[in-house]
């Protein structure tokens, strides 16, 4: 039975394995495949990320002994010119700003190299008929989640490129996509969203709306929508306001997200302000009333809030849902739907700004948001008040407690048979000495597999858990599912506390209450 239920896990490894394995060849081919489709550059190392990571390392780290170290005898930094650099001013703070692009480059670089060499034990565990922990979806996890927030960064670069100079004002000047980084994105995305519907079933899916929604609202509050979709770019025309200039006086306060290009401008003024002839958000606001600064300020804070949970939302896909995070989730999108809500009141206190269709769908998008996790909100807090009832239940009937009312029914079973309780044995090793001299033992080694819950537990309550539900030495508990090691364990947990009258012999005290604790902060 033991290895009929070990061989029921193995394709669950698999999955997260060749998931995996795919997300890490898209992040590898964004940083080795020459980008663009300018002939002049294709083809050439200097259109391939990887070999910029010498200039990008030396404006990353701009200390003068790692310079010199890159420098060659022509006094250069070696490697391609570095070409997705973004200073960093802070609205002028910072004097000449901090090339971000660079640090981030770096940093994707150096996930990249942490994802191949996770991959080693992430095989192994596979495909070892031992092992029960799935290396492989929890190095997925981490890896692509953190590539994921870096290649993020530099997509939204090219957009906001794209929609403020290379559709309009260079529309003669071709513009040079990263077309291995967009690849390098999307498969790192895909790979995410399919591992979150497989294993978090119907929560993954309401993980993949929320971002699908979260990604919406993005590109309605930052980026201009026709000019990346050009069929659409007419119809939205006729629908929103447009202004000739994008620096027009007028345009920084009669924000309305009519044209969705002015949602970047504030959050460009914010953190590069100062470079590139672009003002600080202090000199835009300059000579506007107050009413016409909050305004503004109000869009910096939507197009920020909405960015910030686009973010979340896609980290959210590789993370067990806990309650403080829906609770988080109900407090960033109310804060978002107030923040679309004053961008829509404000224009009609103002000559000269009017209310934006932007600006309204957003404020929609961020109100089916709101809703769908308050419903989750309430569908788990309705589950762990089940599961306390159900336990309190099998306590009382534990201790001989007839209580009239009805407890929770449990779900149906097969007649367990009688099992003879085994109690916990520990790996304590006994030194053979002299009968004059005390008997020395050394300390409890536990050396099996773990997780988030296991390294809660005592080493005496590794080892026991390990042998009652891992191992299934303690008799027969068919009754509870297996327990799925860095995987999601809502079943066990529930079926624990469900079945604690039976299970109270087999358990210790102790061991129990931490199941129980780390039950209800799931």
């Amino acid at each position: 039975m033991a290895k009929k239920e070990k061989s029921l896990k193995r394709p669950n490894k698999v999955v997260a394995l060749i998931t995996y394995i795919i997300a890490l060849v898209a992040l590898l081919l964004g940083l080795f495949l020459p980008y663009g489709t300018n002939p002049d550059l294709y083809g050439t190392t200097d259109a391939i990320w990887a070999f910029q990571l010498p200039q990008a390392l030396s404006k990353a780290v701009p200390v003068q002994g790692l310079i010199d170290l890159l420098t060659n005898a022509e006094g250069s930094i070696v490697g391609a010119p570095f070409t997705y650099s973004l200073p960093i001013t802070f609205n002028g703070l910072i004097e000449g700003g901090y090339d971000l692009g660079a640090l981030f480059t770096v940093l994707y670089a150096l996930v990249v190299l942490a994802g191949i060499i996770a991959l080693i034990p992430a095989i192994v565990s596979t495909f070892s008929k031992k092992s029960r922990r799935n290396t492989a979806l929890s190095a997925a996890s981490f890896i692509e989640v953190i590539a994921f927030l870096f290649v993020s960064f530099f997509v939204f670069v090219q957009l906001t490129n794209y929609t403020l100079y290379g559709s309009e004002i260079l529309a003669a000047i071709p513009y040079q996509w990263s077309w291995p980084l967009l690849g390098a994105f999307g498969g790192t995305f895909v790979m995410l969203v399919v591992q979150s519907v497989f294993y978090k079933k119907g929560s993954g899916i309401f993980k993949f709306i929320l971002l699908l929604l979260s990604t919406l609202a993005l590109m309605l509050a930052i980026y201009d929508l026709g000019a990346i979709i050009p069929p659409i770019k007419e119809p939205l025309d006729e629908l929103i306001h447009k202004t000739d200039s994008l620096f027009d006086g007028k345009l920084y306060y009669s924000v309305a997200l009519g044209t969705s290009v002015i949602g970047i401008l504030p959050v460009l003024m914010l953190f590069c302000g100062a470079e590139g002839g672009l003002p600080t958000i202090t000199a835009a606001m300059d000579g506007m009333t107050a009413i016409q600064q909050t305004l503004f300020i109000c869009t910096l804070i939507l197009a920020l809030l909405v960015l910030i949970n686009f973010l979340l939302d896609a980290m959210g896909l590789g993370k067990t849902t806990k309650r403080y995070m829906l609770v988080s989730n109900v407090v960033r999108y109310t804060l978002e739907l107030i923040a679309a809500a004053l961008v829509i009141i404000l224009p009609f206190f103002i000559d000269s700004a009017t209310t934006g269709l932007m600006s309204i769908v957003i404020a929609v998008l961020a109100l089916v948001a709101l809703i769908l996790n308050i419903i989750r909100l309430i569908r788990f807090d309705r589950k762990r008040a089940k599961i306390n009832k159900a336990v309190a239940a099998e306590m009382k009937k534990a201790n001989g407690v007839i209580d009239d009312e009805q407890p929770a029914e449990a779900p149906e079973v097969e007649e367990e048979k009688p099992f003879v309780y085994i109690p916990p044995q520990y790996n304590l090793q006994e030194e053979t000495v002299e009968e004059e001299e005390p008997q020395v033992y050394n300390p409890v080694i536990y050396n099996g597999p773990t997780d988030d819950f296991i390294k809660t537990l005592t080493t005496e309550q590794k080892v026991e858990f390990s042998r009652v539900f891992l191992e299934r030495q303690c008799g027969n508990i068919n009754f509870i599912p297996e327990y799925n090691v860095g995987g999601s364990n809502d079943r066990f947990f529930n079926s624990v506390f469900i079945y604690f009258a039976r299970l109270r012999s087999i358990v210790s005290d102790g061991l129990f209450n931490k199941m129980y604790e780390y039950g209800n902060l799931m």
